[in-house]
């Protein structure tokens, strides 16, 4: 896309100083912030824990102001129940090595208090780790080290469940959390809160939980998630007449954009190029796994001779290479007319942000793009999706019969008001046809209707992530964010959404949207 060349670039990809967001909140004075600052010594806490600790600030207003700079919803994690089964995808050393805790695990999810939740590299590994999709909440950093600790002691002494210092009663109640007799759950309570344990914690109620609130940008009593007021405002409800948002009150059929079938057939030769032999090793053994004949290099002038001897189907090409690096050797494949159908999927540790996949796929023609590190599923994913995707020009797209007939009788339930059976409907067909991009991003739309924001995240993303210009996709699951709170992935959406949009009018709804949001 030639549009990709210049970029909004939004004023998110600057970190505002904390203080400023605090004196804008009427948090502090200009006086206590210049104290705290000139008081400031190497090695001390940020500067919102220290504020709170010396009881300068409350610590909901500096939730509040760490919400703002980051970019994603804040947590308090004195007013919330954590099973502590639930750390043990995350080893207690990468916890407080990285600053970060898992407040809740459920399917393939995982919700994390993070000190920096702007560090991707650092979620990234966290998803690789862990195989879960995770969603970064911000904490304060000192509050977060002590209950990384107390949690994983509980963890570690046998013990069910982590229950906030300010845990109240009504807390526990919304949580569906029954109070005990004492020493059943957690022990003795904390020193000088004299509360009770807690017998269990179920995982439905405590995501629910997480859903953001949008009525107020304070925490009540008993609500662990803090949205900042700016948040507040840009997540209220779009209105459905609004042409921008109008497939969310009701899923399009989307006219010439057809999904890819499912494969038949033996899945062909692939070629792994990657200097690092144990990155090498684990995708080698992931797609022989999955009967591939696979090959392996660790040159870019050998992956051009080995595409010459044994011509593969698709290609695994690390952008970093000696001697010829992978954007040569995807420039040379695909400006040749023997070998530009093999299909070249790029991983690259050194770029960042959905920019460079698309500026890859428009200058040098790949076809997938991933980030290290990355999960064995991650890999498969892209792989996949790539070799799906038909040679490029009008006759080439194919529909799936697998997933059509699910689609269409989930559309069908839809009109009928039968949401219910839509949903189970359009479940069926991503089971038939796992890459049906437009099977998950109907089902997406239904359950950000029915309010399950995180589930319908995740299908967005699945559909671009085996369509990255989808643009349907795109928008809603720029709104889908924005009502979760996440707004710098919001922000990161909207501009995609741009880059793909069909029309002037779409732009400008858009660039609306930016602004409103910025």
């Amino acid at each position: 896309m030639n549009s990709i060349a210049t970029p909004i670039r939004p004023m998110a990809d600057k970190k505002k100083p904390i203080g400023s967001i605090l004196l804008k909140h009427g948090a502090v004075s200009s006086q206590e912030l210049a104290d705290a600052l000139q008081q400031q010594r190497p090695g001390d806490p940020p500067l919102v824990s220290r504020l709170a600790k010396t009881g300068v600030i409350d610590e909901h207003d500096g939730i509040k102001a760490l919400s703002e700079q980051s970019g994603c919803p804040g947590i308090d994690l004195n007013q919330v129940v954590i099973r502590t089964q639930d750390l043990s995808l995350v080893p207690r050393q990468m916890a407080e090595r990285r600053c970060l805790l898992p407040v809740l695990v459920k399917g393939n999810r995982m919700f994390v208090a993070m000190a920096n939740p702007r560090d991707t590299a650092v979620v990234q590994e966290l998803e690789m780790v862990t195989g879960k999709k995770a969603f970064p909440y911000v904490s304060l950093s000192a509050t977060l080290r002590r209950v990384i600790g107390e949690a994983y002691d509980r963890r570690e002494a046998g013990q069910e469940h982590f229950v906030g210092d300010k845990c109240s009663p009504q807390t526990l109640r919304k949580a569906g959390v029954r109070q005990s007799s004492p020493g059943l759950a957690r022990g003795a309570p904390s020193p000088g809160t004299g509360r009770p344990p807690v017998d269990e914690a179920p995982s439905s109620q405590l995501e629910r939980r997480l859903q953001p609130s949008h009525h107020s940008s304070v925490a009540v009593q008993g609500q662990p998630v803090i949205v900042d007021d700016m948040m507040a405002r840009a997540s209220k409800p779009i209105p459905y007449d609004d042409p921008t948002y109008a497939d969310l009150e009701a899923p399009p059929e989307v006219a010439n954009q057809p999904y890819p079938a499912a494969p038949a057939g033996a899945v062909g030769t692939m070629l792994v190029v990657d200097g690092d032999a144990a990155m090498r090793r684990r995708v080698v053994a992931v797609f022989e796994q999955r009967g591939y004949r696979v090959l392996e290099v660790d040159r870019g002038d050998e992956a051009l001779q080995m595409v010459r001897d044994h011509s593969p189907d698709v290609i695994v090409l690390d952008a970093q290479l000696p001697h010829v690096h992978g954007f040569e050797v995807a420039r040379q494949l695909k400006s040749s007319d023997r070998y530009r159908n093999i299909k070249i999927v790029m991983i690259s540790s050194l770029y960042r942000g959905w920019r460079i996949a698309e500026d890859l796929k428009a200058n040098y023609g790949v076809d997938g793009f991933l980030e290290k590190p990355f999960s064995a599923s991650d890999i498969v994913h892209v792989v996949e999706a790539a070799v799906r995707q038909g040679d490029d020009g009008p006759e080439a797209p194919e529909t799936s019969t697998e997933a059509e007939p699910y689609l269409q009788a989930g559309i069908a339930a839809y009109k009928a008001g039968e949401l219910a059976d839509a949903i189970q409907q359009l479940r069926a067909g991503v089971e038939a046809d796992p890459l049906a991009y437009k099977v998950h991003f109907h089902l997406g739309l239904l359950y950000g209707k029915q309010g399950q924001l995180y589930d319908g995240i995740q299908e967005l993303e699945t559909a671009l992530s085996i369509r990255s210009d989808f643009f349907p996709a795109l928008k809603n699951l720029a709104v889908l964010y924005q009502n979760a709170g996440f707004r710098n992935k919001a922000l990161e959406m909207w501009e995609r959404s741009l880059v793909s949009a069909p029309d002037d009018q779409a732009r400008e709804n858009i660039k609306r949207m930016l602004v409103a949001v910025l």
